[in-house]
C-alpha cells in the first residue's frame, strides 16, 4: 500500500489488529478501543480495502481478495480507472 501511494499521490491509511470482541456479540471488532471507521465503514472482513474519490465519496471496495481481476494491484488499477 505504501508503494500503490507513493507512485500515485493518493492518501493511504491502514488499519491493523482488529480483533473479534468476545466480550460484547453485538459488535464485531474491537482493537480496543475499535475505531470508529469500523462501525462507519461496516468493516465485515479483513483485510478491506476502501478507494474514494477526492471528494471522500467511495469508488469502490475490495475484501479479502480482488474479484475482477488477478491482482490487487490490477483491481485498485480498474477502480480507479473507472473513475477517470
Amino acid at each position: 500500500m505504501a508503494l500503490i501511494s507513493e507512485a500515485t499521490g493518493f492518501e493511504v491509511r491502514i488499519f491493523a489488529g482488529l480483533k473479534k470482541d468476545s466480550l460484547n456479540p453485538k459488535r464485531k471488532w474491537r482493537i480496543p478501543p475499535s475505531p470508529p471507521e469500523v462501525e462507519t465503514f461496516n468493516v465485515d472482513k479483513i483485510p478491506l480495502i476502501l478507494i474514494f474519490n477526492s471528494e471522500g465519496k467511495e469508488i469502490g471496495r475490495i475484501t479479502e481478495n480482488p474479484t475482477h481481476t488477478p491482482t490487487l494491484e490490477e483491481e485498485l488499477y480498474e477502480i480507479i480507472r473507472s473513475q477517470r
